[in-house]
């Protein structure tokens, strides 16, 4: 985080603002712009790729290949405006001088000094529109113009947009005054250094939550969670900024707590840990929530920390600091050495007082009754934690929050653990990535590279590459050039600054500061300061960063009040009820829409490592629309099965688990790598085994346009064998009389089946003309049943028609066998209703329940026999009442079974028998 120098000088407290002037009758102090004067900037714009300013009829997608910089505008794409006392735009800068250079900057000159309430607009198609009076628009790209070298990226506008949404609000610059009134090089620069924290929390907290591929900036600020993010860190920012410095000795002898949300492929959860010092004894008790199942939110002790009697080993190391000692491994568990009111002083449980390694802690505090608990909880370290707190809660009497301030006791030099052969911090050659340099000679060149291709030198990070480069007249230092990537594979250098040998400690090292142009673009820098160094250790070249003296630092915590108000106010039951959420459903999808889709429906669920490997082998049940049962199956190689209507379709597929803990399923690999799906888990009903799914489908077609579409499903998840069939009321078999045990009725059927039916996401499985013979015409696609009580047996359908009906046989390859004519037809109501032809037999066939694969049935049995014999009395409407399992197979598969005369005539075991018409049913017995 950056440091802040002096910016809030006037603001000591939220009583004294509107003394130290910027009040609605106070207006900005502008009379030096009256003075001619002209200043050049040169201009960097990186917008995400696909974010578009405005509606723009000639708009394509971007390929993701692509880097984000602009590097194609006019100088009609860009505007100069000031704002005024309340935040309004009171005039627009003349741009006088405009150049657009090979390295993707653009310079300017404009007759505007450098000020904070000057701001750069930049509109990516058009001349970018405002309106003199009103507030800044919401569709276009900006940032301050606070120094020479400006930076223009959607964290910028929306930090900026943010900020001038409060001053707006409050009517008056507040906290800002100083800077807008009297703008100073200090002031600027410490103004901009708040831009760019807040930038940097929404790096963290809102752009891995938001997609911009294909959306307007009007578009993405409506985004509820854009809304509420930036408005509630420019809350926090300014009650911290605000507080009333406190006494860090009273804050520490009561304890404070630290709060950590985290969710990734590991699993998510919270930390809550508190710290306190009751001379001479420092205790951290760290406690935690990991989600797990349904149980709600509650902390569980999981270590202690005390500062006297607690011990540690090299496996707890975390990272290193440099002293007169060496390299020393750090614990990062802090122990105080003296505390009183206005300073503390702490050190690593790892290090003496004789270290100078400390570091001095201030705080101040500010009350939070009556302040929403979201705005509180939107860093970078808990906004996780979010989603499980209404939205409208706010904080309690006595809620307390603190701002500490620290800095080093000396220039610090850290590095990560990098013992026991550890690569975290080395860095290798981009021309051979996993060879890491071993001298710190290797990575100086004699000169500078006139082409990436022939560069010695690391990425800093996936956009950013450092040369460095010998001076011959200075043996101790010479430059760095940062290339960066323009656009596409397009590397250029985008700055150059400078490095230089240094040996603390008797530790050779080169040292080199980042230019802060390059951490403004760079969205995947990684370190916390600009001021890095290259050391040599452990027989490698590692990468380290220096925290300088006096450089400032910040942390938020919460008293003891607080924190029980926002644990009581978390629970898992403010996350969205679990059903469908439609929002983002739509058939011009992109990923970034997806993720925005996803964000705006999902509550804390999400796939993970174990919830991934929990489904392996079971079957993942989905009935469309149109009633056609489609069934996944995940193995453990990262192969998936595609089922539908049980049977199996096409060849094994690959599935991986993203970063983003989306499921990617593809479908054709290796010949389409865009043929895929995209499952983010959105909420669970575990009673029933359900996930509410938010599907993006990506096709590409051989002709025509891709398709891309977002939409919703509910899936059922079954494991293998878990179907069971609802055998209520069966009529039972007599073998004596060949007849059913209990006569039943077609009403009673009815009646049971609808009783029997599963019935989740409000839908049932159903019969359809498509599951049985697919498409009109084409005899491959056929189907027949097979059962499970009696695997001879296959009822075999085709889409040969004549009449009302389709045409079928029904055949049994076991004892004599038969293979006799039907006609079959699928009722309104899905049941599959089908008879003999000669008239001897019919059945109703009901689904009651699939597992994906089977398919539970309730079945209805007429044999005209009953009928026509007088001893029995059935009615055309009695019947046998019967349950099994089927299986859908290929009708090809069926075997051809011919009448055999001479075989053993079959088990009476009831349900489907063409009684008497192939082999003769023994006789009942005699009586007596």
């Amino acid at each position: 985080m950056r440091a802040y120098l002096g910016l809030f000088l006037c603001a000591a407290a939220a009583g004294l603002l509107q003394a130290c002037g910027g009040g609605s009758g106070d207006p900005v102090n502008v009379a030096g712009e009256q003075v001619p004067v002209s200043t050049q900037f040169s201009i960097n714009v990186d917008s995400p790729v696909g974010l578009t300013t405005a509606y723009n009829t000639g708009f394509t997608l971007i390929n993701h290949a692509y880097a984000d910089a602009q590097v194609n505008l006019t100088d009609n794409n860009f505007a100069i405006v000031l704002l005024d006392q309340v935040g309004n735009i009171y005039r627009q800068a003349n741009i006088t001088s405009w150049e657009k250079q090979s390295n993707g900057l653009y310079i300017i000159d404009a007759n505007v000094a450098k000020r904070f309430n000057a701001v750069l607009l930049v509109d990516l198609y058009n001349t970018p529109d405002f309106t003199v009076g009103e507030p800044l628009p919401d569709n276009l790209l900006m940032a301050p113009l606070t120094a020479s070298d400006v930076v223009v990226t959607l964290n910028s506008t929306m930090a900026y947009s943010a900020l001038a949404k409060r001053v707006v609000q409050d009517q008056e610059w507040s906290i800002f005054y100083e800077v807008v009134s009297d703008p100073s090089r200090r002031k600027l620069a410490a103004a901009q250094d708040f831009v760019d924290d807040v930038g940097e929390e929404l790096d963290v907290t809102l752009m891995p939550q938001i997609g911009t591929l294909g959306m307007r900036i009007r578009d993405l600020m409506t985004l509820s969670i854009v809304k509420r993010v930036t408005a509630g860190i420019i809350e926090r920012k300014y009650s911290e900024q605000t507080g009333n410095k406190d006494s860090v000795e009273a804050v520490l002898n009561g304890g404070y707590w630290r709060l950590n949300s985290f969710a990734s492929n590991d699993g998510s959860g919270i930390n809550a840990d508190n710290m306190q010092y009751i001379n001479p004894i420092t205790t951290t008790t760290e406690y935690d929530w990991g989600k797990d199942g349904v149980n709600d939110i509650a902390l569980t002790e999981q270590f202690t920390y005390i500062s006297e009697n607690t011990t540690f080993t090299s496996n707890d190391i975390k990272n290193q600091v440099l002293t007169a000692r060496g390299w020393v491994g750090l614990y990062n568990y802090s122990k105080v050495l003296l505390a009183t009111s206005s300073t503390a002083m702490l050190t690593d449980a790892a290090l003496t007082e004789s270290d100078n390694a400390g570091t001095f802690l201030e705080v101040s505090s500010y009350s939070l009754a009556g302040k929403k608990l979201h705005d509180f909880l939107s860093t970078k370290e808990n906004h996780h934690l979010i989603k499980y707190i209404a939205e409208g809660a706010v904080f309690e009497d006595g809620a307390i929050g603190y701002y500490f301030t620290w800095r080093p006791e000396n220039e610090r030099y850290t590095l990560c653990n990098n013992r026991n052969d550890s690569a975290a911090c080395r860095i290798s050659p981009i021309a051979m990535p996993v060879t890491f340099y071993t001298a710190v000679n290797d990575v100086m060149n004699s000169e500078a590279s006139g082409t990436i291709l022939n560069v010695n030198g690391f990425k800093l990070s996936d956009n950013v590459i450092v040369e460095f480069v010998k001076d011959e007249d200075e043996p101790n230092g010479g430059s760095v050039h940062y290339w960066f990537n323009i656009a596409g594979d397009n590397w250029q250098i985008q700055k150059t600054a400078s490095w230089a040998s240094a040996q603390p400690f008797g530790f050779n090292m080169i040292q080199f500061e980042v230019p802060e142009a390059i951490t403004q673009l760079d969205n995947s820098y990684r370190f916390n300061t600009r001021y890095l160094f290259l050391v040599e250790d452990q027989g490698y070249v590692n990468i380290g960063e220096t925290i300088l003296d006096p450089q400032e630092f910040h942390y938020s915590g919460f008293n003891d009040a607080a924190k029980e108000q926002i644990f009581t106010a978390a629970s898992r039951d403010n996350l969205p009820p679990f059903g469908y959420c439609y929002f983002g459903d739509n058939q011009a999808a992109t990923e970034d829409k997806f993720l925005n889709a996803v964000i705006e429906c999902g509550g804390d669920e999400r796939f993970t490592t174990q919830s991934v490997s929990d489904l392996f082998d079971q079957q993942l049940v989905q009935i469309d629309p149109e009633g056609n049962i489609k069934t996944i199956i995940l193995k453990e190689n990262n192969i998936w099965e595609f089922y539908t209507n049980g049977v199996l379709q096409g060849s094994e597929k690959t599935w991986s688990l993203t970063e983003q803990g989306y499921l990617r399923l593809n479908w054709n690999p290796p010949l389409k790598d865009d043929d895929f799906d995209l499952w983010a888990l959105t909420s669970r009903d575990p009673d029933n085994k359900l996930l509410a799914i938010k599907t993006y489908m990506a096709r590409k077609e051989d002709i025509g346009a891709p398709t891309r579409e977002i939409y919703t499903q509910i899936t059922k998840e079954y494991a293998p064998d878990e179907l069971a069939v609802c055998a209520d009321n069966d009529s039972g078999w007599s073998q004596e009389t060949t007849t059913p045990t209990v006569k039943k009725s077609l009403p009673q059927y009815q009646d049971q089946a609808a009783s029997c039916m599963v019935t989740w996401d409000n839908k049932t499985t159903r019969f359809t003309e498509a599951m049985l013979i697919g498409q009109d015409g084409d005899n491959s696609d056929d189907m027949a049943l097979t059962f499970r009580n009696d695997t001879s047996r296959y009822l075999r359908l085709s889409d040969s028609f004549s009449g009302d009906f389709f045409l079928g046989k029904y055949v049994d390859s076991d004892g004599c066998g038969f293979n006799f004519d039907i006609k079959w037809k699928i009722n309104e109501d899905g049941t599959l209703y089908y008879e003999a032809s000669d008239g001897s037999m019919n059945e109703r066939i009901t689904i009651t329940e699939s597992d994906g694969l089977d398919f539970a049935i309730k079945a209805f049995n007429h044999q005209t026999r009953w009928q026509t014999d007088e001893t029995l009395q059935y009615t055309a409407e009695e019947g046998e009442i019967w349950s099994d399992t089927v299986t859908l197979i290929r009708a090809s598969d069926v075997p051809d079974v011919e009448h055999n005369p001479d075989g053993a005539e079959p088990l009476a075991g009831g349900t489907i028998l063409n009684d008497g018409q192939e082999c003769e049913l023994p006789p009942p017995p005699a009586e007596g």
